[in-house]
């Protein structure tokens, strides 16, 4: 298992001054990435409570913040609304950590409305594309790593030489981003024939044999890499929430 971080540095305008690791977001960073995070948070809450104590919640949770084929057709809004949902506290951990050293970075480049145009767009595109290669009909997906994976995807992008360092087997790895956007939907594309990348220190393993959905994966990153290409040209002022 292995999990990114990033080396101090930020995406912005010339003369904006720089991120520093860990560094807490500030202005509409603050508040888009803690909303979002606050958000999967009450729905990881709400399924807690109805795992442990209500079935009829339960029930509503299900029918409500999940994604599949017939829910796609019959309840579409869960296309969105399965992005708050995770199945584990470590899954909603590494959502939210990766959200926080992302989005900031993807905030302060494209301004708030942007950035939550691109993360909920990658909701939606990667529950479909979960919704259009599950094998049957039933199967269900949760989780926000199709949204936090367009993040992830767009920042990679636009500064690819960045470094970012690579917890690999607890081993700490530098890596160039471009090379680590390489592996990072490599891993996932050859999972979806599955397959894995033969990488040392197991870097292009998969997280799992068959719980991931790996084309929610790979669907959310494509919709970064579209936010970054589509905005090429177009310079992006800083902007502020009013």
């Amino acid at each position: 298992m292995w999990r990114r971080l990033l080396v101090p540095r930020r995406l912005g305008a010339p003369g904006q001054p720089s991120r520093r690791f860990i560094a807490m977001p500030q202005g509409e960073e603050a508040v888009v990435v803690g909303s979002l995070i606050a958000s999967n948070v009450a729905v990881y809450g709400a399924w807690q409570y109805a795992e442990s104590k209500d079935r009829q919640t339960y029930r509503f949770m299900v029918d409500n913040f999940m994604v599949s084929r017939d829910s796609a057709l019959s309840r579409p809004h869960t296309v969105v609304t399965a992005a708050f949902s995770h199945s584990s506290g470590y899954h909603l951990l590494g959502n939210m950590m990766t959200l926080f050293f992302f989005g900031p970075t993807c905030i302060s480049a494209l301004g708030a409305r942007t950035f939550l145009s691109m993360y909920f767009t990658g909701a939606v595109v990667s529950n479909v594309s979960f919704v259009a290669t599950a094998k049957s009909s039933r199967d269900q997906a949760l989780g926000a790593s199709g949204a936090v994976n367009a993040a992830v995807a767009y920042s990679i992008a636009a500064e690819p030489f960045r470094m970012i360092i690579v917890l690999a087997e607890f081993l700490p790895i530098p890596l160039p981003a471009v090379l680590y956007g390489t592996i990072f939907i490599g891993k996932d594309v050859a999972a979806m024939f599955g397959t894995e990348l033969n990488l040392p220190f197991g870097l292009g393993r998969k997280f799992t044999s068959g719980d991931v959905a790996h084309a929610a994966h790979v669907g959310g990153a494509a919709v970064g890499l579209a936010y970054f290409f589509l905005s090429r040209g177009r310079r992006q002022p800083w902007r502020r929430l009013r």
